[in-house]
């Protein structure tokens, strides 16, 4: 009798192992397919209810600076183009608040645009390339390394220079939000890193007006020195409130 309940209990016992290990092959196959293909950009990137609509949207326009192409040389060609547009248009004021919050699909970070799925260019797509305004203060003003869109260029002429905006005047730059300004657009400008330099000596707010990019590329330096890959690239125009106006960075006095 004893015997019998033993071999009983160890059937039962075989019986749920087996069923055990078959889920676990089954939806554990499942698990290790679905993390091979990425997360779902929808799952990684929520729709921002309060984020400014923009319809018909402009096409990018360029021009050949220095014998440098619109779609530079080398790299990613389509974020090259997007980077040296020079087109202007009618800027949407954004909060701080509402950039931050915008978020994108985590498997298309370090690639190339052609290389993303239609679903998470479709995502990407319902705001890069929107005018938009921010207003801020600059806690540095750097010129950036040689990139593919200035075709690798290594002299000031040709280099971008970086800003960085935050909301408030005591915010680390892993709050920050890019803002790069091109030659392209430099050259019609009468902006120098001194006067950037000086309004951020001085703590003066600014309103920057450009296109809203997201830059893949360098996805380990969000929560360092930035606080997203969403830039505002190019810089089209900076102003400066100086003595309770807002004045345009080529007439600001100092």
């Amino acid at each position: 009798m004893l015997n019998r309940k033993l071999f009983s209990r160890m059937g039962w016992l075989v019986l749920i192992l087996l069923i055990a290990g078959g889920a676990v092959y089954f939806f554990g196959s499942q698990f290790v397919t679905r993390a091979a293909q990425g997360i779902a950009p929808s799952a990684m990137a929520p729709s921002i209810d309060d984020f400014p609509v923009v319809t018909n949207k402009s096409q990018p326009d360029s021009i050949t600076f220095n014998g440098c192409p619109p779609d530079g040389q080398g790299g990613d060609v389509e974020l090259n183009l997007l980077e040296n547009r020079t087109d202007e248009g009618k800027y949407v004021n954004l909060s701080f608040d509402t950039l931050l919050a915008l978020r994108w699909p985590k498997n298309i970070e370090r690639q190339a645009m052609s290389a993303w799925s239609p679903q998470s260019d479709a995502y990407i797509k319902q705001f890069q390339g929107m005018p938009v305004s921010l207003t801020g203060y600059i806690l540095f003003t750097k010129e950036a390394p040689p990139s593919p869109a200035n075709c690798s260029r290594n002299n000031p002429e040709n280099a971008d220079w970086n800003l960085t905006l935050t909301n408030n005047l005591k915010d680390v730059p892993a709050q920050g939000v890019l803002a790069a300004i091109t030659p392209r657009v430099r050259s019609s400008h009468k902006w120098t890193l001194d006067a950037l330099r000086t309004v951020s000596y001085q703590k003066l707010q600014v309103r920057v007006g450009g296109w809203l990019l997201f830059d893949p590329s360098r996805p380990g330096d969000v929560g360092i020195n930035r606080a997203t890959l969403w830039e505002i690239h190019p810089v089209m125009q900076i102003e400066v409130f100086q003595d309770g106006h807002w004045i345009p960075l080529d007439k600001f006095s100092y």
